[in-house]
């Protein structure tokens, strides 16, 4: 399971300045915690999606060997993803 989780994340960090870079543009638009978190789970459906186009998942084949299945997958990285911008908005309104 620790494992898993670890891959999870080794993937994660090659998204990690594309996350950063969405939560930029929402906290200048609009810094709300809940449109933050919604636009997140919006882009992890498009990059569901994505998975099942042949090529891309061919692409992330590491996670599939290491048994993790697509929903813990997912599930993990939006929770991580979800942390992190919660934790920058909070940061952003304690500062404003």
């Amino acid at each position: 399971m620790q494992k898993q989780v670890l891959f999870i994340f080794n993937y994660y960090k090659s998204m990690a300045f594309w996350s950063f870079i969405v939560t930029l543009a929402v906290t200048i638009i609009n810094p709300e915690l809940i449109l933050a978190l919604s636009i997140k789970l919006f882009l992890i459906f498009v990059l569901w999606f994505m998975i099942s186009d042949r090529k891309v998942r061919q692409r992330l084949r590491f996670y599939r060997i290491s048994g993790v299945s697509n929903i813990k997958f997912f599930t993990v990285i939006y929770l991580f993803d979800g942390l992190l911008t919660t934790v920058f908005l909070i940061l952003i309104k304690g500062f404003t």
